[in-house]
C-alpha cells in the first residue's frame, strides 16, 4: 500500500484529509505539534506511523522523515497542510507579524519539502502538495502578509515541480478559493453562512485526487470552489 505524510494531520483539514486517505487504503504518517495533538491522531488512526514535531525545528522534522523512510515501506506522497492565517493592516504590520506568517506558511513547507525530498525521491514515482490561498493570486486586504506568505507556497511548489520532474516528483499546488467549513471559522464568523463555504472532505477529495494522478496526468494546480 502506498504511504503518505500528512502535516497539519490534527487540524480540521489534516485530519479529514487522513481519514480520506486512510479509507482509501493508503498507509499514514501523521505529522502534527503537540502533546494533544499526537493523542487525537493515536486515538484516530492507532496503526499509523505518528509524529509530535515542531515544523520550524528543521533537525527534528529531518529526523521525523529519515523514521519514516526507514521504519515505513517507503514514502509516496507528502502533504504539507500546516499553516496559519493571522490579519492586520498593512501600515500597522511589525516585523513580528511578518515573522510568524512566514514562518508558519513558508518555513513549515520549506522544512517538510527539504527533509521530505531524499525519501521521496527514492521512489520511481512521488507527490508533494502545498496549500496556497486566493490571496496568492490576488492579495487581500488586511491580510497582505498572508498573502504574500501564501503566494511564496505556491512558487516555491512550482519551482520544486520544474526542478525535480525527472526524478519522478510530482509537486502540485491546491488553492481552497473560499472560506474553509473548520470549528475555528465558525466560531470566528457566527453570522455567516456555511453552506458557502469549502468542506475539508472536498478539499481531502481533491488531495487524493492530485496524489493518485501519473505523471501523464499531473495536475500542477488544483482550485477548489464552494457554491457562492
Amino acid at each position: 500500500m502506498p504511504t503518505v505524510a500528512i502535516t497539519g494531520a490534527a487540524g480540521a483539514i489534516g485530519s479529514t484529509t487522513a481519514q480520506v486517505f486512510a479509507n482509501a487504503g493508503w498507509d499514514l504518517a501523521l505529522v502534527d505539534y503537540g502533546a494533544e495533538n499526537l493523542e487525537a491522531m493515536q486515538s484516530a488512526h492507532p496503526s499509523a506511523l505518528t509524529f509530535d514535531c515542531n515544523l520550524l525545528d528543521a533537525a527534528a522534522t529531518r529526523d521525523v522523515f529519515q523514521t519514516i523512510g526507514t521504519d515505513g515501506e517507503g514514502l509516496d506522497a507528502v502533504l504539507a497542510i500546516a499553516g496559519g492565517f493571522a490579519m492586520q493592516a498593512a501600515d500597522a504590520a511589525s516585523m513580528e507579524d511578518y515573522t510568524h506568517m512566514m514562518e508558519m506558511n513558508v518555513q513549515t513547507l520549506f522544512n517538510t519539502a527539504r527533509a521530505a525530498l531524499p525519501v521521496l525521491t527514492q521512489q520511481d514515482h512521488s507527490f508533494l502538495c502545498g496549500v496556497s490561498a486566493p490571496a496568492a493570486e490576488n492579495g487581500q486586504a488586511q491580510a497582505a502578509l498572508y498573502a504574500a506568505s501564501k503566494g511564496a507556497v505556491a512558487s516555491y511548489c512550482k519551482s520544486l515541480d520544474a526542478e525535480f520532474r525527472t526524478d519522478g516528483l510530482r509537486v502540485s499546488v491546491l488553492y481552497p478559493m473560499g472560506v474553509v467549513d473548520t470549528p475555528a471559522n465558525r466560531d470566528a464568523m457566527p453570522d455567516a453562512d456555511p453552506t458557502t463555504w469549502i468542506t475539508p472532505t472536498e478539499l481531502a477529495d481533491g488531495l487524493l485526487h492530485l496524489a493518485t494522478r501519473s505523471p501523464q496526468g499531473h495536475v500542477p494546480e488544483l482550485k477548489v470552489h464552494a457554491v457562492a
